[in-house]
């Protein structure tokens, strides 16, 4: 290669070529702390441990912000670059789990009614993957007692409103050993549907994403027990091996906190749609002039309207609890209209510091997240 004859141009070269020995380095410093995550790896695969651990994830992001800080760098920097390494530790470990049990000791058969539906298509081969034998029974398929009697776990992955009455279609011909669960977003009713005609052990659970995830490793799931045993235990911790986080609750606490993740989110969403809808300002329009907020804003309303509006219907309109919540919403929205309306900005800071204060211990956290997916949004586009 010429040497360069510019002096400035010497000392880029120069420079660089200090950044690519720097940059060796760092990768041979990445691969030697990824053997480190493999051996982790197989110590929890050993164990029959989950992949990750949330709260270590935070101890070692802030201190990631930390070192960054007391280097002189961003810490949002540290943050980026130990997020990108605890995804690829995640992944390798993940590997190891899937490669030592790709035969399982102890196979379940599996059934899944609604199973071509499109959270049964992301269970079905999550499962099969696992060495199980995984069967499929769909709208037009023989409900066969049979099939339901050989095996060990049948998922109910139907619409909401078909849920209660197929688990007391399906209970009494379940073996005492085995298991009946669901997936669906409402726990009450299928849940006392279980416990009145399932024969043997019976479990509500609620996948806390939905069927365009491109992993369930680290998404939450929630799972209530009704009548439990060896199978409801191994489904748990399978689950667990997943990479899923599970959290334990009641069935009604459950539709009770549905009725704030998600009829009132959505109900919201709804709304906000359609006010824009009625403004008569067009989408395109309204981009034009958009801020990385407005954008973000607009990409979740945006979303929920490229989806099943039946399911939007059944989360708004079966949980018992939605009524409440969304009185609460409207109820708020007057309530703030009358003190905007008005012009009264004391009335304003007030509400506002109230508001503030239920929010006191999220906001900063609030703010960092909100910063990054600006900051990928702002890059995107």
């Amino acid at each position: 290669m010429t040497e360069p004859t510019d002096p400035t141009e010497a000392s880029i070269e120069l420079l660089r070529q200090q950044l690519d020995a720097l940059d060796e380095e760092l990768m041979a410093r990445v691969a030697a702390r990824m053997d480190i995550v493999a051996q982790i790896g197989e110590l929890k695969a050993a164990q029959g441990r989950t992949v990750f651990d949330r709260e270590r994830e935070k101890v070692v992001l802030e201190r990631a912000a930390s070192r960054a800080a007391s280097v002189g760098l961003e810490p949002a920097v540290g943050q980026a670059l130990m997020h990108t390494l605890i995804e690829a530790s995640h992944r390798l470990q993940q590997a190891t789990l899937d490669r030592r049990r790709t035969e399982p000791e102890s196979p379940r058969r599996i059934l899944i009614l609604g199973g071509r539906g499109l959270m049964g298509r992301l269970f079905c081969p999550a499962f099969a993957q696992r060495g199980h034998d995984v069967t499929v029974l769909d709208k037009g398929d023989v409900l066969d007692p049979h099939a339901i009697a050989r095996a060990d776990v049948v998922m109910l992955a139907v619409p909401m409103a078909l849920a209660a009455d197929l688990a007391r279609q399906v209970g009494p011909h379940l073996r005492p050993d085995a298991l009946l669960c669901d997936i669906n977003s409402l726990k009450q009713e299928v849940c006392e549907a279980f416990a009145e005609t399932c024969a043997g052990e019976s479990l509500g659970t609620h996948p806390m994403f939905g069927p365009t995830v491109q992993t369930m490793r680290r998404q939450k799931m929630v799972f209530c027990p009704v009548r439990t045993g060896p199978m409801a235990t191994w489904l748990i911790e399978e689950l667990g091996q997943m990479g899923l986080e599970l959290i334990e609750t009641s069935p009604s606490t459950h539709d009770r906190m549905m009725a704030v993740v998600q009829v009132l989110v959505h109900f919201r969403t709804l709304v906000m749609g359609e006010a824009l809808r009625q403004t008569g300002v067009s989408i395109a329009q309204s981009l034009a002039f958009t801020s990385p907020i407005y954008r973000l804003e607009l990409a979740v309303v945006g979303r929920l309207f490229d989806q099943d509006p039946d399911l939007y219907a059944e989360i708004e309109m079966q949980n018992p609890y939605g009524d409440e919540v969304r009185q609460t919403f409207l109820g708020a929205a007057r309530s703030m209209a009358e003190i905007v309306e008005r012009r009264d900005r004391e009335e304003f800071r007030d509400a506002f510091e109230a508001i503030r204060g239920y929010f006191d211990g999220f906001t900063a956290e609030a703010m960092a997240l909100s910063d990054y997916i600006i900051e990928a949004l702002v890059a995107r586009a």
